[in-house]
C-alpha cells in the first residue's frame, strides 16, 4: 500500500508540475462586458483562441501569468475554428515542442476561468488522419479526447504527458472535446496574422445530393451525385459553362457523393489550379474543366 500511495503522490505531483509549466503560454481573455475565455499564447505578440466561441467584438484584454495587455482580432477562420488576437505588447513565453498524437496516451487540457487556471486529465480516445470540417477547413489530425469541458476552457493548450503540445482544445458535435493540432494552428495563425483571413478555393456552386440512375453512374458503386442548384454569376463554374441542373459525378478524378469531397480539393494551395469535372447533363455524361478561384469572404 505505501508503494501505491507513493506512486499516486508522484503522479499527482507530475500532473501539477505539468499544469504549472503551461502558465507562460496559457492565456486568460476577458471582453469589455466581463466575459472570460481561454487562449494560448502562440507567438510573442499573438494569442490563438477558439473561433466559434469568440464574441463578435474587436477589443479584448489578455492576461498571461500576471501580465495584462490589450488585444484586437487579427483574423478569424471558421474552417478550422481558429482565431487570432494580436497583442499590443510581446510576452516572453515560448511554446514547448509539438507532440505526436497517440491513441491511449494521456493529455492535459488546460484553460482559465474566474478562479484562475483549470486542468482536466484525459485520454486520447481517437486519433485519425486529416479530415475536413463542415465549414471547409482541413484539420491535420482527428484527435478526440475522453473528457468534456466548459465553454470558457475552450481554446486553451492541450499537452502530452511529456509536456509537449498537441494543440488547442475545441468542442465538437455531441459535446466531444477535440484537439486542433498544433500544425493546423500554426499554419492558420500565420496566415491570419499576415493577411487577416485564410485563402481557400471556390468553384462558385450550390450543390445538393441526388440519386443516380445506373446509366449515369461513373462507377458501379456510386449511387449519388451532386446536382447543381445554383451557379455564382461570373464564378469559376459559370466560366466553365456549368449550369443549374447539371449533376457532378467526378471532380479531379474523384467520384463525388458529398460536398466535402470537393472541399478537400479547394485548400489554400488550390487557387489557380484546374479541375477536371465529369457531369451528367440531359441524360448524357460530359466533361468540363474549371479553374479554381479564391473564395470571396462572406
Amino acid at each position: 500500500m505505501p508503494e501505491a500511495s507513493s506512486f499516486l503522490s508522484q503522479f499527482s505531483d507530475s500532473l501539477s508540475g505539468l499544469a504549472a509549466s503551461a502558465r507562460p503560454f496559457l492565456a486568460g481573455i476577458r471582453t469589455r462586458d466581463g466575459q472570460r475565455l481561454s487562449g494560448t499564447l502562440w507567438k510573442p505578440n499573438a494569442v490563438v483562441v477558439s473561433e466559434q466561441i469568440l464574441p463578435d467584438t474587436s477589443d479584448y484584454e489578455v492576461q498571461v501569468e500576471d501580465v495584462v495587455a490589450n488585444a484586437h482580432v487579427a483574423g478569424r477562420d471558421q474552417g478550422t475554428n481558429v482565431a487570432v488576437l494580436r497583442l499590443e505588447r510581446e510576452f516572453p513565453g515560448l511554446l514547448p515542442p509539438v507532440a505526436s498524437p497517440r491513441v491511449g496516451a494521456l493529455a492535459l487540457v488546460l484553460g482559465t476561468g474566474e478562479n484562475g487556471p483549470s486542468a482536466r486529465l484525459a485520454i486520447q480516445r481517437i486519433v485519425g488522419g486529416a479530415w475536413q470540417s463542415l465549414a471547409g477547413g482541413t484539420i491535420d489530425h482527428r484527435i478526440i479526447l475522453d473528457t468534456h469541458m466548459g465553454w470558457s476552457e475552450e481554446g486553451g493548450p492541450v499537452l502530452a504527458a511529456d509536456g509537449s503540445i498537441l494543440g488547442i482544445s475545441t468542442r465538437g458535435a455531441r459535446r466531444q472535446t477535440l484537439v486542433i493540432p498544433a500544425a493546423t494552428v500554426e499554419g492558420v495563425a500565420t496566415q491570419l496574422l499576415q493577411k487577416g483571413s485564410v485563402e481557400r478555393g471556390s468553384l462558385g456552386l450550390a450543390l445538393q445530393a441526388v440519386a443516380l440512375p445506373e446509366t449515369l453512374r461513373a462507377h458501379e458503386s456510386q449511387h449519388t451525385g451532386l446536382m447543381v442548384m445554383g451557379v455564382v454569376a461570373g464564378g469559376p463554374a459559370a466560366k466553365a459553362g456549368i449550369v443549374a441542373g447539371d449533376i457532378l459525378l467526378e471532380v479531379g478524378g474523384v467520384p463525388i457523393t458529398r460536398p466535402r469531397q470537393i472541399g478537400r480539393q479547394l485548400g489554400t494551395n488550390s487557387i489557380g489550379q484546374k479541375l477536371e469535372i465529369k457531369l451528367a447533363r440531359a441524360g448524357a455524361i460530359v466533361a468540363s474543366e474549371v479553374t479554381i478561384e479564391m473564395r470571396k469572404a462572406g
